[in-house]
């Protein structure tokens, strides 16, 4: 192999790896952004669970 064939490949498998790296980073945000909905969905759930609790205690009260 040449110098100008080796300046190739590692010219070929940077991009690649540079590639993989952005792809990889722009995985991890979206599943974070997809966890970080969930949670608050979730929360929202929890908040009405808890005011349907809430109506029925009242309700029992009277």
């Amino acid at each position: 192999m040449t110098r100008k064939t080796n300046t190739m490949l590692i010219g070929l498998l940077g991009t690649i790896l540079m590639g993989l790296a952005t792809w990889t980073l722009v995985t991890l945000i979206e599943l974070q952004l997809l966890v970080t909905m969930i949670q608050q969905d979730l929360f929202s759930i929890d908040k009405q669970f808890g005011r349907v609790y809430s109506f029925i205690d009242s309700v029992r009260g009277n």
